[in-house]
């Protein structure tokens, strides 16, 4: 249904009405950013222009994508980009949606790298998804070289097109395959943010993550940890004497993390907790470094 000379304000009532009798928790403020998307237009643009009319078409655009959304799909997915770490990110249905949560790892390597002088290292990036923690420590980082692995082709290209977006491509290289197999020693910092949901917990997880995340990077077997023990090997073999690797953590799973990597010989140094105050975040180096 189009509504011809609608205004602003008259098809934000009518988006955010669907998606508050679909169960959307914040309507009105879904249905600003759905239009903001639609019409290129800011918040603040849109605040100013409450009176302006919108064109039919782009009014039947607004109602499929709230339709959608009202539908429980991400609105991240909805519009094609998501906030991390101050940067805009694409993403699509072949990527995670980053999470603040994650940003935890990234403030645990940079207050590493910049107090260890790591200004030259090599840092890979297993599960590298839509590129959010290798490219922002690209750009914190500037004489650092990434590479990023992840067998999910479809999300190797979004991370280079993240790489291109935020000037770093020239220092990221990324690689299709399955953890650390097809590379070869050594980096200083290794980051990984793999699968951690166990088979189980699937259905306690909410329907825009359980219906439409790629289910090969939330879920890792009965426990949640097999993807830890597949990178553990990995871990301590690529990892050069003297760094580091930054591990993001299942919530209540450091103890069992922590575990597996000391049987491949590493030694947990700390823990970083999240603005939840739950442990996000692991940092290992090798035994008897």
């Amino acid at each position: 249904m189009s509504a011809t000379g609608a205004s602003v304000e008259g098809v934000l009532r009518q988006a955010a009405s669907l998606l508050a009798a679909g169960g959307i928790e914040q309507p009105r403020h879904e249905a600003r950013i759905l239009l903001g998307h639609v019409m290129g237009l800011s918040r603040e643009r849109l605040l100013v222009a409450h009176r302006n009319p919108v064109d039919a078409p782009l009014v039947d655009q607004l109602m499929g994508l709230a339709r959608r959304r009202a539908a429980h799909e991400p609105i991240a997915y909805l519009t094609g980009e998501r906030e991390f770490w101050g940067l805009s990110f694409e993403v699509t249905r072949d990527t995670l949606i980053p999470r603040p949560d994650s940003e935890t790892l990234i403030e645990a390597v940079l207050e590493a790298a910049n107090r260890e002088r790591r200004e030259n290292a090599r840092i890979v990036d297993f599960g590298v998804g839509g590129g959010c923690l290798l490219v922002s420590l690209l750009k914190e980082l500037p004489g650092v070289e990434g590479f990023g692995v992840d067998r999910s082709v479809g999300a190797l290209k979004v991370a280079r097109r993240n790489a291109r977006r935020h000037g770093v491509s020239s220092r990221a290289h990324f690689l299709a395959g399955s953890w650390g197999r097809s590379l070869a020693p050594a980096f200083d910092l290794i980051i990984a943010n793999p699968p951690y949901v166990a088979a189980a917990d699937g259905t306690s997880l909410m329907p825009e993550v359980a219906e439409y995340e790629p289910a090969g990077a939330l879920f890792a077997g009965a426990r949640g940890d097999e993807a830890y023990r597949a990178l553990a090997p990995d871990f301590a073999r690529l990892l050069a004497p003297g760094g580091r690797v930054f591990v993001e953590l299942g919530a209540g799973m450091g103890d069992r993390v922590a575990a597996i990597l000391g049987g491949s010989g590493l030694a947990e140094s700390g823990r970083r907790k999240d603005l939840a105050g739950i442990e996000r975040c692991a940092i290992f180096d090798l035994s008897g470094a």
